[in-house]
């Protein structure tokens, strides 16, 4: 019975140790905080024409993701501007290659660049299928970096909803909410937000989105006339 007892405790003290060591391994990890770009295209084309044969990988990558959220945002948008910011940011991974954001950057580029051939499903899934893939390896790369969340998680949110992408989107962009909240100002929590109730909408949740479209379309930020306009199409 004694020595019963002791192969339990010794049992039990294992188990503790290895569920201590898993739990202490969970909450050593931070939180990477997105990399900041300014809210407007304006200020954003200004931060893209200021890149010279000087500027520093830093201000490269800020560049391109400012770029990155100019060309989705624009209606204007060329197929070949988005395949030349593809190859400005691969030529910059090939010295920062272990920047998860840059990357699923990458992937987000290219999973719009779809967007471009939706009458022709070859190169719609083609280029969707390729630009998931790379985003989904970044997330689990690093699946504390809120930048890489971030980027997976609007581009998933603009996809049609029959890519099945959406649940993608409410997983990033719930994180991303409650890690970052307010911290970086009302107009990128709205912005935030915004997609988020999108994802939810093309995730079959259409009452969340609902609330969230109708919270924004009583602020005063940039986004409450396109949520105005999505509670009109939900």
């Amino acid at each position: 019975m004694k020595l019963f007892a002791q192969q339990y405790a010794l049992r039990f003290f294992v188990i503790f140790f290895i569920l201590a060591s898993h739990l202490s391994k969970v909450w050593a990890e931070e939180y990477i905080q997105p990399t900041e770009i300014p809210p407007e295209n304006s200020e954003r084309a200004l931060l893209i024409a200021g890149l010279n044969e000087n500027s520093t990988p830093e201000q490269k990558k800020v560049a391109y993701l400012a770029e990155l959220a100019l060309l989705t945002s624009s209606a204007d948008t060329q197929v070949a501007q988005v395949e030349l910011l593809e190859e400005k940011i691969t030529q910059l991974l090939k010295s920062q290659d272990n920047d998860s954001e840059l990357s699923a950057a990458l992937g987000s580029a290219i999973s719009f660049r779809s967007s471009f051939y939706t009458d022709q499903l070859a190169k719609l899934s083609l280029f969707s299928r390729r630009g998931n893939r790379i985003m989904d390896r970044a997330v689990k790369q690093a699946p504390f970096d809120l930048g890489a969340r971030l980027q997976r998680g609007i581009s998933c949110a603009n996809m049609p909803a029959f890519l099945r992408r959406a649940r993608y989107a409410v997983e990033d962009l719930e994180l991303v909410q409650q890690q970052i909240g307010g911290k970086y100002g009302e107009e990128f929590q709205a912005f935030v937000e915004f997609y988020l109730a999108q994802a939810y909408s093309r995730n079959k949740q259409a009452e969340k989105a609902r609330s969230l479209w109708a919270k924004l379309a009583g602020s005063e930020t940039n986004w409450a006339q396109k949520s105005r306009q999505a509670l009109e199409k939900l």
